[in-house]
């Protein structure tokens, strides 16, 4: 009778080994399917799908850091985003170590057509928001991709709602990053007059935030909508209009009081608790409530009860005094090396018309035929002979304009503080100077050339007759005076431009400070 005998089974050492070479070709795929994700290859994703099925099911919890679909997202591959959501649809809402969906990646890279099949599969992606609370309508307005914004929001038009920490919408975002087109593209969409006129948890409104980046052509554009309440101020008492009267003059910050002034702005005010007149005041929420004080209806305050300043929030404040700070010093610099530059090469080409002038010097000494008096002597310079009356002038407007040139340099290297006003006014002064002397050294050198005092003999055959005389020749061009006292009176004008520039500045610095008196 035949005998039955069991399988037999493995030795222990055996399955590990066995496990551990099913191990190491799960990682070798893995690999290979990172490296596909990378170069977007479909054909390696089809290969790898028959040999393993369930590589993208284990890629999800494998992949700590991203998903093949999310590298896909970051590199725009769309035919290989495209087979992977075909095979497993589920990756558009696998989040990478941030928090983030693959369409946050494709809505901050601007790839229109991932994000269009990442919303087809799983529209509610648009409301995901990462570690940091962006959501990705928040990063596509960030990077201004107004395409993807359009995407979004038809997907999910509830997108646009979603507030981050601090209370900013992503309208805050756009405006913030300076956005102008994806900002109009939101505004147009949603058209919800709420989400226009929304404040941050400081009740800034995006006309603040424009207003405190000095953007002119969004407040041009926020001007232009209806929904948007110019006298809206925020926790602090500060109007749009108040916060650009808080910067120093510039045609940007002139220009903005000029825009806003002509769409109604009025500057804030606050009344003491005694005061008969009432601000409309709309607590609707108390975690995030609506100021809004109407200006209009206020009658004008008696001069026994004077205004109460208001004040910027510290961190705009902060944040806005830096930044113009960095920029001040950074005109200084540019500033500074400019007039380096130009006070230096103007230094030294003077000094090269000084000990060099036109025409050059004599070589030797000229004696007088006739008695041997020595006419020059070696080393004087030819203009003084030919040109007694333009020499002297030549050398005033030359020695003018190089001592000019000296003090711009020594006032820029002797540490004095470039920030002040005075300081400016007075290189700008010198640098005037020195460059009018110079077109007037170089006008003078050209009128010598051209009045040039010569000697000749008659070489015909009545040099026996009559003895060498002297005469004068003069090449004369007409236009070259002309265009050089052209010249003159065009910077004459345009020095007298800036001073009523800055008169008219002045005059309106004076106004206003008159009418906040009153």
């Amino acid at each position: 009778m035949p005998s039955i005998t069991s399988p037999r089974r493995r030795s222990p050492s055996a399955q590990l080994h066995q496990q551990a070479s099913l191990a190491s070709e799960r990682t070798r795929r893995e690999k290979r399917l990172y490296e596909a994700s990378l170069g977007g290859c479909v054909e390696s994703l089809a290969q790898l799908l028959q040999e393993d099925r369930l590589i993208l099911a284990r890629a999800s919890v494998t992949c700590f850091d991203e998903t093949p679909l999310h590298v896909a997202c970051m590199l725009g591959h769309v035919p290989f985003a495209k087979a992977l959501l075909a095979h497993k649809r589920d990756l558009a809402m696998e989040l990478d170590s941030q928090g983030r969906t693959p369409l946050h990646w494709a809505s901050a890279n601007g790839y229109v057509e991932i994000a269009r099949e990442l919303l087809q599969s799983y529209p509610l992606a648009c409301l995901v928001h990462d570690e940091d609370g962006w959501t990705p309508l928040h990063l596509a307005m960030m990077k201004g991709r107004s395409n993807i914004v359009i995407e979004l929001v038809k997907a999910r038009p509830e997108a646009a709602e979603h507030r981050l920490s601090h209370g900013q919408t992503a309208l805050h975002l756009g405006v913030s990053h300076n956005r102008l087109e994806a900002l109009k593209v939101l505004v147009e969409m949603v058209r919800d007059g709420d989400l226009v006129k929304a404040q941050d948890d400081e009740g800034n409104t995006i006309l603040h935030l424009a207003a405190a980046n000095k953007q002119i052509e969004t407040v041009k554009y926020l001007l232009q909508r209806s929904e948007v309440n110019v006298n809206t101020v925020n926790r602090n008492g500060f109007s749009a209009l108040d916060i650009v009267e808080d910067f120093p003059k510039d045609f940007k910050v002139i220009e903005l009081s000029e825009l806003l002034e002509h769409a109604g702005a009025l500057r804030a005010i606050r009344f003491s608790a005694s005061t008969t007149h009432q601000a409309v005041v709309d607590n609707t929420n108390e975690e995030n409530s609506t100021v809004t004080i109407d200006l209009a209806s206020i009658a004008p305050l008696s001069t026994n009860t004077p205004p109460v300043e208001s004040r910027l929030p510290p961190s705009l404040s902060d944040e806005i005094g830096k930044q113009e700070e960095d920029k001040h010093k950074k005109w200084i610099k540019k500033k500074r090396d400019s007039l380096m530059i130009t006070a230096t090469v103007i230094a030294a080409m003077a000094y090269q018309a000084g000990i060099s002038p036109p025409g050059g010097v004599w070589d030797n000494d000229q004696k007088d035929k006739n008695n041997g008096a020595i006419l020059h002597y070696a080393g004087t310079p030819i203009m003084a002979a030919n040109d007694p009356k333009g020499y002297p002038m030549f050398w005033t407007y030359n020695t003018v304009s190089f001592l000019a040139s000296l003090s711009t340099i020594f006032l820029l290297i002797s540490g004095f503080p470039l920030g002040k006003k005075v300081l400016m006014w007075i290189l700008m002064a010198t640098m005037w100077v020195t460059i009018i002397f110079t077109a007037l050294t170089y006008l003078q050198s050209m009128l010598a050339f051209l009045n040039v005092r010569r000697e000749f003999e008659d070489r015909t055959s009545t040099q026996a007759v009559s003895p060498p005389t002297q005469a004068t020749t003069q090449s004369r061009i007409p236009g070259a005076e002309v265009f050089m006292y052209v010249w003159l009176c065009a910077v004459a004008v345009l020095f007298l431009v800036h001073i009523v520039r800055y008169l008219v500045i002045v005059l309106r610095k004076i106004r206003r400070s008159s009418r906040s008196g009153y």
